[in-house]
């Protein structure tokens, strides 16, 4: 008889591993070397016998005590420990991951007929940026598979054109049976002949050709959330694809495209725009006519303003998608300095920092020059 090996080692874990440790050890482990998974590895069913034996043990307090202490001095697996490694997991939970099936024979458990469900379908809207910043009801268009309003769904021009599917008599799932080292398992699965409806359509209706579905225009109006961003996706449920009578329709997923706004733009949930004033405007103050959200509003700009400044507008932003309360409207202050100056202008300059002993390129053709420079 062959020398059995360290249960530690057959499961790969540490003599300190948790319990969880164990049961992720084993889950990896069962599913690479189940024998009905593992067809090329002849030794598959002696490696996962084994680690099943591992497992049984060291997952037990008292045997893993005792087997920590002495080893296999004392046979601490028998066939039935499998049971109780059935029992821990489910079952099911073992043997879908290796057959994603239900089983008979002691071990099954009743399923339910799979329900059909059309695909999903992505469209597009457009709206402007302010309709993103209050929401907006949009009506969208969009092809989709709806049910035939000539068969209702049912797929046949006749009650009499639809019969018992004569494979799996109805069920929708047909049932196969194999012998494996653990006994009879039976296996169902899909039936290919009705794809599960259990009925077959021999008298198809002309103009869905028996699927119970056909391509049509369809024209929906969408609620468009306030604070929606540039290419967030809407889910509709219930609007997408159907599979005719019977099937579950999958969802309409609607892509929000965000036009730009000429002078505002969103950093967040604030609204930012620029105003640019003169350098006499910034010195002296000025009133300017901001446009918001909510139309336009009269901004003052004291006397001294700096270049860069910020001016806020509370609660004249985009309420946060799903919040309750609006983000400002930051706008920021652009001193504009001309480029081009008259010589009247230039003098008029000239004189001003000379008042304010400021330096400034003033020369003996000072002027002349000056005249020159604009004026190119």
């Amino acid at each position: 008889m062959a020398q059995k090996r360290d249960y530690y080692e057959v499961l790969g874990v540490s003599r300190q591993c948790t319990k969880d440790e164990l049961k992720k050890a084993y889950r990896r482990l069962a599913h690479k070397y189940h024998p009905d998974v593992n067809n090329e590895d002849p030794k598959a069913e002696e490696r996962f016998k084994e680690i099943s034996e591992a497992y049984a043990v060291l997952n037990d307090d008292k045997k893993r005590m005792h087997y920590d202490q002495y080893g296999f001095s004392n046979n601490l697996f028998n066939e039935s420990d499998f049971g109780s490694v059935f029992e821990e997991f489910g079952f099911g939970d073992i043997f879908d991951m290796f057959f994603g099936s239900s089983f008979g024979h002691g071990f099954s458990s009743r399923s339910r007929r799979p329900q059909s469900q059309g695909s999903d379908i992505e469209t597009k809207v457009d709206i402007s940026f302010k309709e993103s910043a209050f929401g907006v009801k949009k009506e969208v268009e969009y092809f989709a598979d709806d049910l035939c309003d000539k068969c209702g769904g049912k797929g046949s021009a006749s009650e009499e054109g639809i019969t018992t599917c004569s494979l799996c008599g109805g069920t929708g799932q047909v049932r196969s049976q194999r012998q494996t080292f653990l006994g009879s398992i039976v296996t169902t699965s899909t039936c290919k002949n009705c794809g599960g409806d259990g009925k077959v359509v021999t008298d198809p209706c002309k103009k869905c050709s028996g699927s119970g579905y056909r391509k049509m225009k369809k024209k929906l109006k969408v609620d468009i959330p306030a604070g929606i961003h540039d290419q967030d996706r809407l889910r509709v449920s219930g609007e997408g694809n159907s599979l005719g009578r019977g099937s579950i329709c999958g969802d309409l997923y609607v892509t929000a495209k965000v036009h730009p706004h000429p002078v505002l733009k969103r950093e967040k949930d604030n609204v930012v725009s620029d105003a640019k004033i003169s350098f006499a405007q910034a010195a002296l103050g000025c009133k300017l006519k901001i446009p918001t959200l909510d139309g336009e509003e009269e901004l003052e700009v004291k006397p001294g303003t700096q270049p860069e400044t910020k001016k806020v507008l509370k609660a004249r932003g985009f309420v946060p998608l799903n919040g309750y309360r609006r983000a400002d409207h930051i706008v920021n202050i652009k001193v504009s300095i001309p480029t081009r100056l008259s010589a009247e202008e230039a003098e008029l300059l000239a004189k001003y920092a000379q008042g304010r002993d400021e330096e400034v390129s003033v020369g003996s053709d000072f002027f002349s020059s000056l005249k020159n420079a604009f004026r190119k």
